[in-house]
């Protein structure tokens, strides 16, 4: 979601209210595949493995009303990246607080300026919370439970960032997986990995499904190993990128997590298009965070 001005992929969140979280239907275990990692199987539109069949390692459940478990997570402050109009606020129930089993990330118009007025009038905001610097995994399914709503301009997202960008690799040689990404005024849900040597220098591989993913929650997730990045939907594979020959290759390494509500820009340059304020306020609602990994 670390984009030049040139390409942006962009996520948007939903207008009204959230709905209560329903369980997703149980899935079939597909059995081991003796010959190879189950992951290395996968083709587009087959069923993962259940997770029960797996080590959950880390799991926010946000299941304690009020603010953010600062074990779990840091606060991004101000206007952070790809020239948005949003200012992320930290500490801000407004705009980020845990209710009734939710994380529920607001995009708001203010009627007073925060910040600067480096990107807009300092008046949008919202939210942006990072597992960086606190936890960070190599491999495993990084999964979420989340809902979208519709309008132009919010961009919801969950990705991913390789630990390098601490040690002086900078986007996008540190690497980044787009889990999942919402532009609604399409509407296409985007699934992405980004790599390479500058950011005049790299590639993308992009998937969008155009469908409205507004209407309820959703399961997406990332199924990963050395070889390979599975994306999924409600727990179909949707998305696959070989990372096997990749060189330099950024995803044999520790990623961080990241979720945020961007509000799109004052132009049409990034995904979320030029924000539409008769939106505002926007939920992104998160039901929870889990990670995973092999037994």
């Amino acid at each position: 979601m670390f984009y030049t001005i040139i390409i942006l992929a962009t996520a948007l969140v939903a207008c009204g209210q959230g709905e209560v979280p329903v369980e997703p239907t149980p899935w079939p275990d597909t059995g081991n595949k003796k010959d190879k990692p189950v992951i290395e199987t996968y083709k587009i539109g087959d069923r993962l493995i259940s997770a029960d069949s797996l080590k959950l390692v880390w799991a926010d459940e946000f299941n304690t009303d009020g603010m953010i478990n600062t074990d779990n997570w840091t606060y991004e402050k101000g206007f952070v990246r790809n020239q948005e109009i949003q200012y992320y606020t930290e500490n801000r129930p407004e705009n980020c607080r845990i209710q009734g089993g939710q994380l529920i990330i607001t995009g708001r118009k203010e009627s007073t300026s925060f910040g600067s007025t480096e990107y807009s009038d300092g008046t949008y905001t919202s939210a942006s919370i990072i597992t960086n610097k606190k936890h960070s995994w190599q491999y495993g399914r990084f999964e979420i439970r989340a809902k979208v709503p519709a309008g132009k301009g919010p961009w919801p997202a969950f990705w991913a960032k390789g630990d390098s960008q601490n040690t002086g690799q900078g986007w996008p040689r540190c690497g980044e997986i787009d889990i999942m990404e919402y532009a609604a005024k399409d509407p296409a849900m985007i699934q992405n990995a980004i790599y390479g040597e500058s950011s005049s220098n790299y590639k993308q591989e992009t998937k969008r499904i155009y469908k409205d993913y507004s209407d309820k929650f959703y399961i997406y997730s990332l199924d990963w190993n050395e070889n390979r990045l599975v994306f999924s939907i409600d727990n179909i594979v949707t998305h696959i990128v070989d990372i096997s020959n990749i060189s330099p290759n950024p995803f044999r390494q520790k990623f961080s997590i990241l979720l945020n509500l961007a509000l799109g820009a004052s132009t049409e340059r990034t995904l979320g298009g030029k924000l539409d304020p008769s939106c505002l306020p926007v939920e992104y609602r998160v039901d929870y965070v889990r990670i995973y990994q092999e037994k």
